[in-house]
């Protein structure tokens, strides 16, 4: 599954580069997406990643981050699945419309470190 943790931190990597280079067309792009994509697809990908993220964690240096990672991508799936009191959907529009830039690009520097660490630690 060494394979997995390689493909999952360069997209991690190159996706979260891109939102802090050309942060409003990936905030387009990704709008664009999570509008035109059923909520439950998105919410069983979410789980499927995480799933994935934990049965690879033996391949990393780090396995317990790993883990942590594979949980919270777990508990996402869950949350969007179930949507508890419709709060997905405001979550999603402060996160693409309403958050500033700098927010934005905070995000994306905070998941390219996670990644850079997640594809050192393989």
């Amino acid at each position: 599954m060494k394979w997995f943790l390689y493909v999952f931190s360069f997209f991690l990597v190159a996706g979260d580069a891109g939102l802090v280079l050309y942060t409003e067309k990936m905030r387009q792009f990704a709008n664009s997406l999570m509008t035109a994509t059923n909520e439950k697809i998105i919410a069983i990908v979410a789980a499927v990643i995480g799933a994935l993220l934990i049965a690879s964690a033996t391949s990393s240096h780090h396995p317990g981050f790993i883990i942590l990672l594979g949980v919270i991508s777990i508990l996402k799936g869950i949350f969007i699945f179930f949507n508890p009191r419709g709060l997905y959907v405001p979550v999603r529009l402060w996160y693409l419309e309403t958050a500033t830039d700098q927010t934005f690009r905070l995000f994306g520097i905070i998941w390219l470190i996670l990644g850079t660490a997640m594809f050192s630690w393989i």
